[in-house]
Formats: structure tokens, sequence, C-alpha cells
């Protein structure tokens, strides 16, 4: 608009009302093109079509630029309104250039559409002044080029680096995440591990001040390593941890956990002062592994679970609570594996 206001000036005003309106097509075109893209790709839908379309719009908005600029040189004046609309001219295509000049689907047909129509132009003038024109024009319109792929290949590499940066943030962050899981995990089947349960104090956080804890032992864990291998072995671990989840998860309340203390040993809190409640969640542990162990194959007496039970009170410490656990544990033991005891004591 400014360009055109300029040129009003000049004694050929208006030569540059065709050219204004053919301004007001490309940039409403533009912005069709722009909102139809942006609706496809919000739909999911296939963009090309349209991006086939931004060729042809880019080099019709070329050949608008270009026919803002030719009415200066078919009519040459001396007036300062005629080196401001050159000079807005050029200076707009050079920023057209430089910020598309990444997309060559557009920058290119926008050049091409610019040079076209002016080079097309200077049919109707004179043989000199089209030879000055076209060197001028070429070496102009070289000196945009260079400097706008120079300044494409500056936005690529730091794009580049920006995702680079991006990726390498996305793996710090994924391998301190990982760090923090493995802080207070069992790599191997996701459950609590010995520093969780001893020096995070998880059991701390639950209601009430009675509770409950068991150690639980995979009978005969050995055996399983030495007759079907140590994935086996690994396979039985990861089982049993998802029964824990699985029983766990349907209790009452969300103080429960369990936690590998070691190899096949297990301890498991119960946030809850029902000793019978609790009695039951034993049984239906050990039946569940029992299940798990014979649903992968094992024979019998292999992977069944030996659990101790035991109450805990608000301030005793976990590991008085999981000695007398596993007092009873070992009572299980004793009395024949693949059963539950409880430690009162």
């Amino acid at each position: 608009m400014l360009i055109v206001g300029f040129a009003q000036w000049l004694p050929n005003a208006a030569d540059f009302y065709l050219p204004m309106l053919l301004r007001f097509i490309a940039l409403f075109g533009t912005a069709m093109l722009y909102e139809t893209i942006r609706r496809r790709l919000a739909e999911n839908a296939s963009v090309l079509v349209p991006l086939r379309l931004a060729v042809a719009i880019a080099a019709f908005a070329g050949a608008s630029w270009a026919s803002l600029v030719i009415p200066v040189f078919l009519e040459p004046a001396l007036h300062p309104a005629s080196y401001i609309v050159t000079a807005g001219v050029f200076i707009s295509v050079a920023l057209v250039i430089t910020s598309t000049a990444a997309i060559k689907r557009i920058s290119v047909p926008f050049a091409l559409g610019f040079l076209g129509t002016f080079l097309s132009a200077l049919f109707f003038t004179t043989l000199e002044m089209a030879l000055w024109l076209g060197i001028g024009l070429t070496f102009v319109m070289g000196a945009i080029g260079v400097f706008a792929i120079g300044a494409a290949r500056q936005r690529r590499e730091a794009a580049d680096l920006l995702i680079e940066n991006q990726l390498l943030t996305e793996d710090l962050e994924e391998a301190l995440a990982n760090a923090e899981f493995l802080a207070v995990r069992d790599p191997l089947t996701g459950l609590y591990n010995r520093r969780a349960l001893f020096e995070d104090r998880l059991y701390e956080g639950a209601p009430g001040d009675r509770h409950h804890v068991m150690i639980v032992d995979l009978d005969n864990f050995k055996q399983v390593n030495d007759r079907y291998g140590h994935d086996m072995g690994d396979k039985v671990l990861i089982r049993v941890a998802d029964v824990f989840r699985e029983v766990l998860r349907d209790l009452p309340g969300e103080a429960h956990f369990a936690a590998r203390l070691g190899g096949e040993e297990f301890a498991v809190f119960l946030g809850m002062d029902n000793d019978a409640a609790a009695d039951r969640t034993a049984a239906a542990l050990k039946g569940r592994i029992a299940d798990a162990a014979a649903g992968l194959g094992l024979s019998d007496g292999l992977a069944t679970a030996s659990i101790g039970l035991t109450h805990m009170n608000r301030g005793e410490g976990i590991g008085d609570a999981l000695q007398r656990a596993d007092n009873a544990l070992y009572g299980a033991k004793q009395g024949g594996r693949n059963r539950v005891r409880r430690e009162t004591a």
C-alpha cells in the first residue's frame, strides 16, 4: 500500500492501479492457501494438492511484485517517488526470497515469476535500456539469491542445532528419569528395592498405627535356574512381581507395596490393621504364585511361595518387623514350604 501510495506522485500514477489489484489478488490467494494447509494439517489430511497450488501462487506473487516496478522503468521520471517505489519493491522481493529460501517450492517460483514478468516487459523498451536493465536486474537478483541461500543455510543449521539440543535434552531427561527409577526400583521386576524400603521408609506414609509386613520366599528357586535356565528364572520373578501388583491393587487403600530384597526374596507391606484381612491377602499371594509357577510349566514344588507374616506398629523399625516375619518364614519352610506362617511375638 505504501509503495502504491508513493507511486501516486508519479506522472503515470494510473499505471499502478492494475499492479495494485494483482498484489491484492496475490495476498488473498496466499492467505487462502495458508488457511487450507493449516486446516488439512489439523485434520491429518493430505496437503499435496495445496502444496502444488502453492507453486502457482508463489509465481503469481512474484509477477505481481514485478508489475509494481515495471511502470517506473517503462516511463522513467526524475522524481523521488520513483526511487522509493523501486527500492520498496526490491527490498520486499529480497525479504520474500530470503525468508522462503529454505522452501524451494515457494522461493524458486516466486523468483522466476518476478524475473519472467520483468524481463518480458523489457521488450517494450529500447534495446539499450533493456540491456542495462537486464544486467542490473541479474546483478541484483544474483546478490539476493546468494544472500538468501546463505541465510537459508544458517536457518537450517540453527534448526538442526535446536533439534540436536532438544534430542540431547530428551536423552538427558530420560537418563535422569531412569536413574531416579533405578535408585528406588529393582531393574528386573520394577518393584521397590531395599533402598526404598530401608532408606526412603515408604511405609511411614501409611494411615493408622498398626500395619502388617510379610517376607515371601520362592521355594526351591535354585532348581528353577538349574533345570530350566536363568531366563526362566527371570520370567518367574517378573511374573511373581505382577502377582504382587495385581493382588495389592485390589486391596482397599493405597499404602500397600512390595519390594524385592534380593534373589527370590520379597517383602510386602500392607497398610492395614485387620489381622484376618492380612491373612487372606497372604493366602491369596501364596495361591496366585503357585498358579503362576504352574502356568509357566514348572514342576510341582518349584517357585511356590513360603510366607512369613507379622504385624508392625507405627514407630517401629522395618528391620525389627522383617526379622519377626523372617522367623515366621523359617517356620513355613520347616513346615513343608508353600504355606503361610504368622509371627505374633
